[in-house]
C-alpha cells in the first residue's frame, strides 16, 4: 500500500483582488509527478511535473479549503530521495521529502486556507 503524507492546517494570508498563483517545484532528480488542486468553486487546476497555476483570487478561496494532491513517483534507481517544494505566489508553502527507502511512489496532500491579509 502505497504512502500518504498528509499537510493540513497549512495557511497563506492573501488580499481579497490578489491573484493567487500555485506552484510545484522538482527539487530531486528523476521524479514524474501529477498534481490535483481543488478549490472552491469552478477554477481546480492540473499540474503535470513543474509549473505554476492561478487559482483566482484571494476573496474566491476563502471558506472552504483548497485541496492539492500529488501521485509521485522517482524513476532514477541510483537517487535516494524525493524532495518536491510548494509556493504560493513564490513563496514556499511546504517542502516534502521523503526518502524512497521508506516509499518510492508517495502520495502528498496539502489542506490550504487563504485568510485575509
Amino acid at each position: 500500500m502505497r504512502k500518504l503524507y498528509s499537510y493540513t492546517d497549512l495557511k497563506f494570508p492573501v488580499g481579497d483582488d490578489t491573484e493567487v498563483n500555485f506552484e510545484v517545484k522538482l527539487i530531486s532528480d528523476g521524479n514524474i509527478i501529477n498534481t490535483a488542486i481543488n478549490v472552491p468553486g469552478p477554477n481546480d487546476q492540473l499540474l503535470h511535473d513543474e509549473g505554476v497555476v492561478s487559482l483566482g483570487k484571494g476573496k474566491d478561496l476563502r471558506g472552504d479549503s483548497t485541496v492539492s494532491f500529488s501521485d509521485i513517483i522517482n524513476l532514477i534507481p541510483q537517487e535516494d530521495e524525493i524532495r518536491i517544494q510548494y509556493l504560493i505566489n513564490g513563496t514556499l508553502l511546504k517542502e516534502h521529502h521523503n526518502m524512497k527507502s521508506e516509499e518510492t511512489r508517495p502520495y502528498v496532500m496539502l489542506n490550504i486556507q487563504f485568510p485575509e491579509l
